[in-house]
């Protein structure tokens, strides 16, 4: 900046000795100097504060180097007395306390006498209270209950929880499925004749149930179990004469046509 203001003021008198320059260039000329030495002027005061700052740190540098050597004077004088260790003074030995006086010794009382141990429940009175608990569940609950039985093969078990179902809810829409269901329970224990005569009820008191042609089907399935082929045929007849469209009675014809293809 000082060399350009410097070649300016060589300019300026040039152009004054060689008499070449206008009035107009030597106004501008003289604005361009007028603004340097301001420039300059900044330039030197932003210097000298930029002097005054460091000047500043410096001296909070010097103040903290002399903080730290204090805190390593403490660090040291602590240590040494941490080695030293303190004094410990022993206490004075205490004087034997009286003992406090004795409480009278009262009389203990006897043990309690042993509380009479219940009975075990027998397996019936046990079977009873699970099938009031049964009883005491809503209908849905309960029918849910006699099926998980039946699925796990506890048919004994579902017997018991449909046929609880059906002395509560004799009118429930459900009440034809248990009674089926007591009917497979048999089935599945290979106990034929029950099994017909629980599958007989179901079309006997619902005629008109969604289960009734599953349970013809399974008459016709049950008497040809026990060797009564003519019942069965029969059985498997009349279930594809009442109900010719739905598909058990495509499963009827195909046992009829087992059973007649084994004559």
């Amino acid at each position: 900046m000082i060399k350009r203001l410097f070649s300016f003021s060589v300019l300026f008198f040039a152009v004054l000795t060689i008499g070449c320059a206008s009035d107009k260039t030597l106004d501008i000329l003289k604005q361009d100097v007028a603004h340097l030495k301001t420039q300059v002027t900044d330039i030197q005061k932003t210097a000298t504060e930029a002097e005054i700052k460091i000047s500043g740190l410096e001296n909070r540098l010097q103040n903290m180097e002399d903080k730290s050597k204090d805190l390593e004077n403490q660090v040291f004088n602590l240590s040494a007395k941490i080695e030293e260790g303190p004094e410990i003074e022993l206490p004075a030995e205490p004087a034997e306390a009286a003992l406090p006086p004795q409480p009278e010794a009262k009389e203990i009382p006897p043990p309690p006498k042993e509380a009479a141990v219940k009975p075990e429940i027998s397996p019936e009175e046990k079977k009873e209270n699970e099938l009031k608990k049964l009883a005491a569940l809503p209908p849905e609950e309960l029918y849910k209950r006699a099926y998980d039985h039946f699925i796990f093969g506890e048919y004994d078990k579902a017997v018991s929880a449909f046929q609880i179902f059906l002395d509560k809810h004799p009118k429930h829409e459900l009440a034809d499925n248990s009674q089926y269901w007591i009917g497979e329970c048999y089935y599945a224990k290979k106990d034929y004749n029950t099994a017909i005569f629980e599958f007989r009820k179901v079309a006997d008191k619902y005629p008109k149930g969604n289960k009734t042609p599953d349970a013809l089907l399974k008459i016709g399935y049950a008497y040809h179990e026990l060797g009564d082929k003519k019942s069965a045929l029969k059985e498997l007849n009349n279930l594809i004469k009442k109900f010719p469209k739905i598909a058990v009675a495509k499963l009827a014809k195909e046992k009829i046509k087992s059973i007649e293809k084994a004559k």
